[in-house]
């Protein structure tokens, strides 16, 4: 008994180690790390090679493991206790939160596991001859005409503990990015409006903003007609799923979407994870300092190098979480695999496959629209690499905000005026990837998997398709594991929530292997958006590789010209006003002297 304490206590809850292979695999892992940072020590070589060896290193470990628990289909391995697992259409799904209704009461599965309702004696039969609901009110079915074959099945305890020890250094790394991306966001919006002589900010934010939803219709098309055309959900019948009435909302409207962008709360937008009202905020406060500097400037001068010094500061606690980044990439491969079903891309891999080949063609269609604006490719891919990878390994486009930024001023020359407006916005604004290739993918899959859908026209449906994602994309957050939300906001978008429960059957299984590479082409969009607005706007640095020197001449001169004809026009027009004044002034003193004229003859 005191044993068993010990055992539950202090190895399981506290120290996470509580069996042989579990301690065998800790030691392994963490052997391996030391002796990759040992030798990154002893060798110096390039940024990028340490983190293409720590990514190498985390996949053979994590396919290692993979190949020892022989690749379930489902990531029920990697969760504590018992769940639930139903083998829905090839695909196993966790129903622990769907509805059942024994005996007339009305319970999630999970409370019926729990109550020993369901055991594993029953469950298979059970789940046979009941309906399941996705709400408590046992009113909208999920799954019906499908024979649900579930077991109850349990994680393993050694790769459930050796998941916590491995995500130690990942979490320490994402944790130490997500601590300065608020501050970075908020300190490079401020510096950029509120010092003198800022102009052009909204055209530069309009110009991003048109890029980025422009990229988000692309994918849209090039993923929706490629899965159209290999037809990706033949063999789904997802009509057989639905009933009529389920599905789930998760989507806003347009307006919700604006006026949500407003802060209602300076701590608690500075406080929360939200990127659009940062800037909102930062961009009021340095509009408002524009106005302050007229009577109080060298108080305003005095902000301003405060403001310079944090942000040399939080540039500085960046660089030092960045020297850990290939143990952490190593460390996030690892449990990128051992947290998920492997085994299940045996049914839904050609899904995955697609979305792939839309994030490769995306990332091709970028390069070659760089190419063609005059960018140097080459040299743009020499430094776009760091953001990408950060992207892949950490899913998330908040966390890979401040390397984005930092490789944008630091290393491709790009001038503070672009990279602190773009590079934020791009986190939850056309996110090529989370929006784009993941809408076209989850609508082909629909439209390709259920006769009821292909009824419509299937060019109406794209036209509506795209229309909503287009407008879904504005709000749609950048963080790890957006498949619900962009599952949900583009099918009730097109009509068609009901169909929700059986699509994200099958998205949400391979969501934690495709957000990797979503995220890591919404950030590359990013830093393609923040390249064509510098390149059309002429503000890269002195030294900058993107473009040659006689360009960067050429597009000042051609900028400079421009606002010259503009000054021209607008001095002309003023001119112009200023004559027609002095006429009505001329015909309205000539009027009053007739007047007075008139009025003397009366007299």
């Amino acid at each position: 008994m005191l044993l068993s304490s010990f055992k539950e206590t202090f190895l399981q809850n506290f120290l996470s180690i509580s069996t042989w292979q579990s301690l065998v695999a800790i030691l392994l892992f963490f052997g391996l790390m030391g002796g990759f940072w040992y030798g990154l020590k002893q060798i110096k070589i390039k940024f990028v090679y340490r983190i293409l060896i720590g990514m190498t290193i985390g996949l053979i470990f994590g396919v290692v493991i993979q190949t020892i628990i022989e690749f379930p289909g489902g990531s029920w391995f990697s969760h504590k206790g018992n769940a639930v697992w139903a083998l829905v259409d090839g695909s196993w799904l966790d129903i622990s939160s769907y509805y059942i209704k024994p005996d007339k009461e009305v319970m999630t599965v999970a409370q019926a596991l729990a109550k020993n309702v369901l055991t594993s004696n029953n469950v298979s039969e059970l789940a046979k001859s009941m309906m399941l609901y996705i709400n408590a009110g046992a009113d909208k079915l999920a799954f019906e005409g499908l024979t649900i074959n579930a077991e109850i099945k349990s994680g393993i305890d050694w790769i459930i503990e050796f998941n916590v020890w491995a995500s130690m250094l990942k979490q320490i790394f994402i944790n130490g990015i997500l601590l300065i991306t608020i501050p970075i966001v908020f300190i490079a919006i401020f510096r950029v409006v509120a010092r003198p002589g800022s102009k052009g900010l909204g055209r530069i934010s309009g110009k991003a903003v048109a890029i980025l939803l422009i990229n988000v219709a692309i994918a849209f098309t090039i993923t929706f007609w490629i899965g159209h055309l290999l037809k990706i959900g033949k063999g789904l019948n997802f009509d057989q799923h639905i009933p009529g009435g389920s599905g789930r909302t998760d989507s806003k409207a347009l307006p919700e979407i604006v006026w949500g962008y407003i802060p209602s709360n300076f701590i608690a937008t500075l406080s929360a994870t939200a990127i659009i009202p940062v800037i909102v905020l930062a961009a009021l406060i340095g509009y408002a300092t524009t106005f302050v500097r007229k009577k109080h400037p060298e108080s305003m001068d005095n902000l301003m190098n405060v403001i310079d010094r944090a942000w040399d500061i939080v540039m500085s606690i960046l660089m030092t979480f960045m020297k850990i980044m290939p143990l952490a990439v190593m460390a996030m491969l690892t449990t990128a695999i051992t947290t998920r079903a492997i085994g299940a891309l045996a049914s839904i891999g050609l899904i995955l496959a697609i979305g792939y080949v839309g994030i490769f063609i995306m990332l091709g269609v970028m390069t070659l629209v760089l190419f063609l604006s005059g960018v140097n490719v080459a040299a743009w891919w020499k430094h776009a690499w760091k953001p990408l990878i950060q992207g892949f390994s950490t899913q998330s486009s908040n966390a890979t905000l401040p390397v984005t930024m930092d490789t944008l001023t630091n290393e491709m020359k790009i001038k503070d005026k672009v990279t602190s407006i773009v590079a934020p916005l791009s986190t939850s604004l056309g996110l090529v990837a989370c929006a784009g290739v993941q809408a076209g993918l989850i609508t082909s899959v629909l439209y390709t998997g259920s006769e009821s859908v292909a009824e419509m026209n299937v060019f109406a449906f794209f036209i509506l398709g795209l229309f909503t994602t287009i407008v879904a994309s504005i709000g749609i957050a950048g963080v790890p594991g957006t498949a619900t939300v962009v599952t949900s906001a583009v099918l009730n978008g097109i009509g068609f929530g009901a169909y929700f429960a059986p699509v994200y059957a099958i998205f949400g299984a391979i969501d934690g292997l495709f957000d990797m590479g979503r995220t890591a082409t919404n950030v590359t969009g990013s830093v393609f958006a923040a390249t064509l607005v510098a390149k059309d706007e002429g503000l890269f640095e002195e030294g900058t590789e993107l473009v040659s020197e006689k360009q960067l001449t050429k597009i000042v001169e051609k900028r400079e010209k421009q606002a010259k004809a503009k000054q021209e026009k607008l001095e002309l027009k003023t001119e112009k006003q200023n004559q027609n004044k002095i006429v009505k002034e001329g015909k309205k003193a000539a009027k009053l002297k007739d007047e007075k004229s008139k009025t003397k003859q009366n007299k």
